[in-house]
């Protein structure tokens, strides 16, 4: 099933990746989605995909480790070899000279991470996505019909979840997730060249209080409502 998503991104997006400055504000349109851990997009971002499917008549695709898998297609390396600066990580000098020296197939680290931003705004300007992740709301802020949301939650529910799914102790869970929550606030901030603020989003829900399909009807309302499937009828 994954092949076939891939393929099928693949196919569509065939044509070089468009200049995301060419007539950017009539691009998309584009959901992104940014969640703390422990708060699952992936489910809403389903449940909206087939609703906006339904109701567009055009198909929409969610779009996380696609990205990855794209962006090291376009570098000519394996998602593995890249996937390291999703987690915030960055080679050393000698890292740097080492693989240059061999590897024909090295890439910098400021190459890889241009390449994911060319990629999702590439995949965004062509519109119909839902972007889980990957610094998608910084690098989509230029697209008029966009629409930004956020997941939230306490830290202790968020653990909680996170139990479920690694079955490690309470105090482990409540490290991984500060961990991680920095690991994405640093990718978000090398795109925004500083700290981001949560103005940027347009919705911040709280994933404890809301279920997925509350969430998903919502946010496809308040996309309607900002003009980001159509006509605007609330001017912001």
């Amino acid at each position: 099933m994954n092949n076939i998503l891939l393929k099928y991104m693949e196919s569509r997006f065939q044509s070089k990746i468009i200049d995301p400055k060419k007539d950017f504000f009539c691009e998309g349109p584009v959901v992104t989605i940014s969640r703390e851990c422990g708060c699952t997009a992936i489910n809403i971002a389903n449940i909206m995909a087939e609703k906006l499917t339904e109701k567009t008549g055009k198909r929409w695709a969610c779009l996380t480790k696609e990205i990855l898998e794209h962006s090291a297609k376009e570098l000519n390396l394996t998602p593995e070899k890249i996937e390291y600066v999703f987690n915030s990580k960055e080679k050393s000098t000698w890292d740097e000279i080492f693989a240059a020296l061999s590897s024909k197939y090295y890439q910098s680290d400021r190459k890889i991470k241009k390449t994911i931003s060319d990629v999702v705004q590439g995949f965004a300007a062509k519109g119909n996505c839902i972007i889980i992740g990957r610094g998608g709301v910084v690098l989509t802020q230029n697209i008029q019909r966009s629409f930004h949301m956020k997941l939230h939650a306490p830290l202790e529910w968020r653990a909680a979840q996170l139990q479920k799914i690694y079955k490690l102790s309470t105090n482990e869970m409540l490290s991984y997730a500060n961990e991680i929550d920095k690991k994405r606030e640093i990718l978000r901030n090398y795109f925004n060249k500083q700290a981001l603020c949560n103005t940027v989003f347009d919705v911040i829900y709280n994933s404890k209080n809301l279920s997925d399909e509350i969430i998903a009807e919502a946010s496809i309302h308040l996309m309607e409502l900002k003009g980001v499937l159509g006509k605007q009828i609330v001017m912001g």
